[in-house]
């Protein structure tokens, strides 16, 4: 994901310069603490200070800008391979309209020309108008002209070409979007990309545009100031973790000011959202499916996690053990997040399972058939997650289900992996599974 940035803009003066280089009657800024490491939890605001400083002989001048127009929100790159679709915000006004400007890129590396971009618009996001987007060689992709609230949102190929988009070209389009006045959350934007078919798999990629509340993220107190030469002034800076998910996220802000010498400060900010305690939620259905959590429990006993549901819980089974609660059996004894497990139900049931996140989200495979886990907050792209692992993958499939990921054959009708569930994997030699940061 990319930052979002807090900016501190100053108007320069005209001086002349000494003989050292620095302007004679110019100020110089130096800010302390020149970095952040933040570890917050979710939907809670932190405090920080810090301290700008006038070591100059002129006075220093600043302002603040949350989130400015200039900075770019990319899709999570993808492999019709690696094309991606980009959006030149990242952030929303609740009860506003504002132009959106597209920028769709082709990466496959095959000669597989874009000829559909789909883009799915959550509730609360009105689409009032689109353009095409222009810039491919063969022709624009066309507005399918659908508006409205939480609409799906076409733009096609229909020239009959096969694709107006070539390997390499970038197509710009237009949309412009009203937000609810009561939206105060990060919103997924998740978009589909195809191809013509010509090309080798995968012939389409799915990624998400996030766009959370400006000044979701920061917010800085005073936004404007005045330093004397020698003087000093203390800037609260307020870290907000509501527009994140649980995860690792580089941030940082940018300050500038009338120093000539430095006028650009890049502050690098570490953020880590991670709750003390996480409680995850799974439905399951009824008959046999696979099953998973990615929080480590902090009571691990399978009977206790399972102690309400028991009598509607047939038998649950990892690739070691079984618990058939009717027979009295349990050989699992304590659930292992880092490995998935078969249940079978005899109606639909709902288990609570509270513990810690593990943020590293790394699971080990053996050598065969293994259960895998799905160690995210937030549905995982395949393509993503196996996108190293395809020479060593013989196949993974749903356990309730007939999608699979086959990278011999050519089969990716599995393209996401859910938190909750599991999936049966085969692999030719011990390897790390190793998910994605959740993205905001």
């Amino acid at each position: 994901m990319m930052p979002f940035a807090t900016k501190v803009v100053a108007s320069n003066q005209n001086h002349p310069t000494a003989p050292d280089g620095r302007d004679d009657g110019n100020p110089e800024i130096v800010i302390n603490p020149t970095s952040f490491t933040v570890v917050i939890r979710p939907d809670t605001v932190l405090k920080f200070q810090m301290t700008v400083f006038n070591q100059g002989n002129d006075t220093l001048d600043f302002s603040v800008i949350a989130n400015p127009p200039d900075k770019e929100w990319f899709g999570a790159p993808r492999s019709v391979a690696g094309s991606t679709l980009i959006s030149d915000k990242n952030s929303y006004l609740p009860g506003e309209s504002a132009d959106f400007s597209l920028s769709l890129f082709n990466g496959s590396p095959d000669n597989e020309w874009l000829d559909t971009l789909v883009v799915f618009f959550p509730q609360g996001v009105t689409v009032n108008y689109a353009t095409h987007f222009a810039g491919g060689t063969l022709g624009p992709l066309v507005f399918n002209g659908i508006t409205g609230n939480g609409v799906t949102v076409n733009w096609n190929d229909q020239n009959g070409s096969g694709g107006n988009i070539l390997p390499g070209e970038t197509a710009h389009g237009l949309v412009n979007l009203s937000f609810d006045e009561t939206l105060d959350d990060t919103l997924a934007l998740v978009y589909r990309i195809f191809g013509d078919n010509y090309g080798g798999n995968p012939h389409f990629v799915e990624g998400t545009i996030w766009l959370a509340p400006e000044n979701i993220w920061l917010t800085a107190e005073p936004e404007i100031g005045s330093i004397l030469p020698g003087g000093q002034k203390t800037v609260d800076l307020y870290f907000n973790s509501g527009g994140f998910p649980i995860g690792y996220f580089n941030e940082h802000f940018l300050i500038e000011s009338n120093d000539t010498s430095n006028p650009v400060i890049d502050v690098p900010v570490s953020l880590t959202v991670y709750p003390y305690s996480l409680t995850q939620t799974i439905n399951i259905p009824a008959g046999w499916s696979g099953i998973s959590t990615y929080v480590l429990p902090f009571n691990p006993d399978i009977e206790h996690i399972f102690d309400t549901v028991s009598d509607r819980v047939k038998v649950i089974r990892n690739q070691t053990g079984i618990y058939w609660p009717e027979m009295q059996i349990n050989t699992i004894g304590e659930w292992n997040a880092y490995e998935g497990y078969v249940i079978n139900a005899t109606e639909p049931i709902q288990i609570k399972v509270t513990g810690l996140f593990d943020a590293s989200q790394t699971v080990y495979l053996q050598e065969g058939w293994n259960i895998l886990p799905v160690l995210s907050t937030v549905p995982a792209s395949t393509f993503f997650v196996f996108r190293d692992l395809d020479n060593i993958i013989d196949v993974v499939y749903e356990i309730d289900g007939s999608k699979m990921y086959w990278p011999s054959q050519h089969i990716y009708t599995l393209t996401q992996l859910l938190p909750g569930k599991s999936y049966f994997i085969r692999v030719t030699e011990p390897c790390y599974v190793i998910y994605p940061a959740a993205e905001r």
